[in-house]
């Protein structure tokens, strides 16, 4: 019904428009429309000639149900109409049309509805359509096997045509801006290709070159010259088949146009005429081998005619013919990619060393006005300037003038102020204005001792933003160099792993490689690739590579899967906590995680103070070292820059945090421990318990260029623990007994020793702080 008022709602305008202007006007909307209803109805004629097995004709059905209730399927059943009376005769005709006729009913009954917009509607009312108008046409006649075949295959040929027709219709149907064909859309359109050169092969010149076959032989001539061997094959094969079909006989011509378009996909990069020739005496060769079973010479013909055009076809046309037979993105596309993106980071970072180079003098110094001498002269500037006794003192006795005040100036720098007594008395008895004189040189001293502090802070800032550009470029240089490292691939696994995906039956895209550290990884795209972050099928794999796996995390990436080499050691946390009694937060922050080199990092913060204000301050700290060491960020690189920018922020707050850093590589045992001020830490290697400290200030208080982590570095064995604590846990009491402690832990609960810990520390009047305990102990993964 909306179809029905939508046309009566054009006609009315139409009418409208001729009562007011006297003549029909056709807008660009309508005649575009009117185009795609001719179109419409002329294929609908044409399919409707394509016949298989001697007579059976689907494709004209499947046009008419993938066009809809509309006017799209209203002419293509008139076109469809037509050409089954014109090519079927009458009483084939006859039951053709009445299965179009009840097609389009169906389409337009449901039109509008829910079950129409589903794509399998179409297709399955067209296959049912068929297969009961046909089994009743056919009913009285004998049922032979080859006849219920022939007639099945009609049917799922109704329900592929009306579907596939739908697809090659979407591109102008959905939306008409340019954009590129789908897979499918291109498959679509060539079968719809297809179908109607097996109609043209029925009409022939000169008695017996067919239209259609020429134009298939032109087809396969382009599509082996544009994409070689395997184009040339697969529409050989392709346009074979549908001529055969069309014709009855042997499946000769898709023998003789396989044959051709390999040998002539083979010539594709030496020039046309290699191409055309090897194509002409390929499709000879298929004659000559058919001598017994009657030749073939109208090949010959239709395929001279298709070289003489395939000859004559403009450049641009094989262009556009290559561009829909390219192949996927090639493999080497992610090495370009990659390439491109280490030489763009290569450029940044040199553009960062040049800024840091030219920067660097501009941050090693400014303007000297620190010299003492300012003193005295700024001083007589303001008070001697009035004096009459001025040309005495600062002419005719300048030296002993300037020897006086060169006595005085060492007490003054030494105790901060002037004072009477450090002018010797021939100066300070003979000037006139000697109070004067001296308070305005205490002044001038204290504002040379502010420029000095002053200047002193902008130096070190400088030289802060200075390091900062050079820590930068470092960080780039190390990425790029990270993007050009050669990673060895393993083609015996990636093999094993490709077979046993396609056993699964997982369409994956798969890698396995060993990266700049020697460590298998496995890497998958593809909608399949999920399922190998499953545990069942990570052990599997583990099995089948002979390696150890573990998966990596990826937010939001349900079609891709990357799989590393497991470490054989495996680290075990227990934390316990407290805050300061009276607060409502812990000024104490912790985290641990472990990254994809298999390092585990162990952070421990602990801000000044207590309460939310420090709880903010370790916390900023602790999520600002996570993202820099999961960046891969070297731990003395981080921690130095993050230092830098606490002190930059620490001139306007005022506060500081101290930092605990414990690196541990779960592959060797080896581990440093990186200090800004934190508390000892605690190393129990069997009985023996040693204690790791460091003389750094907290970072935020010490100027960034300067300060450096405090790095101690050990090896630790299954069974060896690691003590983290703040400083309130030991409090001023001394450790002994938190020593006693640890070295009489059996390693059975890391979580309980750090709860023991925390309640002794209560009871040792330890509430004055924030308290937190972290301890790790290293074990052997079982297999």
């Amino acid at each position: 019904m909306a179809t029905k008022d939508s046309l009566r709602s054009r006609a009315a305008r139409m009418g409208e428009e001729m009562r007011e202007t006297g003549k029909l006007v056709l807008r660009a909307p309508a005649l575009v429309r009117t185009a795609e209803c001719a179109m419409h109805f002329l294929l609908g004629a044409l399919l409707s000639g394509a016949e298989i097995f001697g007579g059976y004709a689907p494709f004209g059905l499947g046009l008419v149900a993938a066009s809809g209730a509309g006017a799209d399927g209203l002419f293509a059943l008139l076109g469809a109409c037509f050409g089954y009376f014109s090519f079927q005769g009458f009483l084939d005709g006859l039951r053709y049309s009445a299965s179009a006729i009840l097609i389009y009913s169906v389409a337009f009954a449901f039109y509008g509805g829910r079950l129409s917009r589903r794509g399998w509607f179409a297709p399955l009312a067209a296959a049912l359509v068929d297969a009961v108008t046909g089994a009743v046409y056919l009913s009285d006649t004998h049922w032979y096997p080859s006849d219920v075949i022939f007639f099945s295959t009609e049917v799922l040929l109704v329900a592929a045509s009306a579907y596939f027709c739908r697809i090659a219709f979407s591109p102008w149907k959905a939306a008409r801006e340019e954009e590129p064909l789908t897979v499918r859309q291109t498959i679509s359109l060539l079968l719809l290709g297809g179908t109607v050169l097996m109609t043209l092969s029925k009409v022939t010149i000169l008695d017996s070159v067919s239209l259609g076959r020429a134009a298939a032989a032109l087809a396969v001539l382009l599509c082996a010259s544009a994409g070689g061997m395997g184009a040339g094959a697969a529409v050989g094969v392709a346009a074979g088949v549908g001529m055969d079909l069309s014709s009855e006989g042997v499946p000769f011509y898709a023998m003789a146009y396989a044959l051709a378009g390999v040998m002539s996909g083979a010539f594709h990069r030496q020039g046309r005429m290699a191409v055309a020739m090897a194509y002409v005496l390929s499709n000879a060769l298929a004659v000559l081998w058919s001598w017994d079973n009657g030749l073939h010479l109208s090949l010959l013909y239709e395929v001279f005619v298709a070289s003489v055009l395939f000859l004559l076809t403009p450049k641009s046309v094989l262009r556009r013919i290559q561009a829909l037979l390219v192949r996927e993105t090639r493999q080497d596309t992610k090495a370009r990619a990659m390439a491109y993106a280490r030489r763009r980071l290569e450029e940044t970072a040199q553009a960062f060393r040049d800024l840091h180079s030219a920067l660097r003098p501009v941050c090693a110094g400014g303007r000297n006005d620190n010299d003492t001498a300012v003193i005295f002269d700024r001083a007589a500037s303001r008070v001697c300037r009035t004096c009459s006794l001025q040309i005495v003192c600062w002419q005719r006795d300048y030296v002993s003038t300037y020897n006086a005040l060169n006595d005085a100036l060492p007490a003054m720098l030494e105790r901060g102020h002037g004072e009477g007594e450090d002018f010797p008395g021939y100066f300070s008895d003979r000037c006139q204005k000697f109070p004067q004189f001296l308070a305005a040189a205490n002044e001038e001293l204290s504002a040379l001792f502010t420029r000095r502090q002053y200047q002193s802070r902008i130096k070190d800032n400088r030289g802060e933003v200075c390091r900062q550009y050079g820590a930068l470029a470092a960080a780039l240089g190390a990425a790029a160099a990270e993007l050009s490292a050669e990673l060895a691939p393993d083609p015996g696994r990636e093999r094993r792993l490709r077979q046993h995906l396609t056993a699964q039956g997982l369409e994956c895209d798969c890698a396995v490689f060993y990266d700049e550290r020697g460590r298998l990884r496995v890497e998958a795209d593809g909608p399949g690739a999920g399922q190998l972050r499953k545990p069942e099928e990570v052990h599997r794999l583990s099995g089948l590579l002979s390696v150890p796996l573990r998966p990596l995390e990826e937010e939001g990436r349900r079609d891709r899967a990357v799989l590393v080499q497991l470490e054989p050691y495996q680290a075990v946390a227990g934390v316990a906590a407290r805050k300061k009694e009276g607060e409502t937060v812990s000024g104490d922050t912790g985290a641990w995680f472990k990254g994809e080199d298999g390092k585990v990092y162990v952070l421990l913060c602990d801000g000044m103070g207590s309460g939310p204000d420090a709880n903010r301050e370790s916390g900023e700290v602790v999520d600002l070292l996570e993202k820099f060491l999961r960046a891969g960020v070297s731990p003395e690189e981080a921690l130095r820059t993050l230092s830098g920018a606490l002190s930059l922020k620490g001139e306007e707050t005022g506060s500081f945090t101290t930092i605990d850093l414990l690196a541990l590589d779960l592959f060797t045992g080896s581990a440093a421990v990186y200090k800004f001020g934190a508390a000892p830490t605690y190393v129990k290697k069997g009985a023996t318990v040693t204690r790791v400290t460091g003389a750094s200030l907290p970072a935020g208080l010490a100027p960034g260029g300067t300060a450096l982590p405090d790095v101690s570095r050990f090896q630790l064995s299954p069974g060896d623990c690691v003590l983290m604590v703040t400083d309130g846990v030991a409090g001023s009491g001394g450790d002994v007994w938190l020593r006693e402690r640890l070295r009489s832990f059996d390693g059975s609960s890391p979580k309980e020793i750090a709860r023991i810990l925390i309640d002794e520390s209560s009871r040792r009047g330890g509430g004055e702080d924030d308290r937190t305990a972290l301890l790790l102990r290293l074990d052997k993964r079982s297999k």
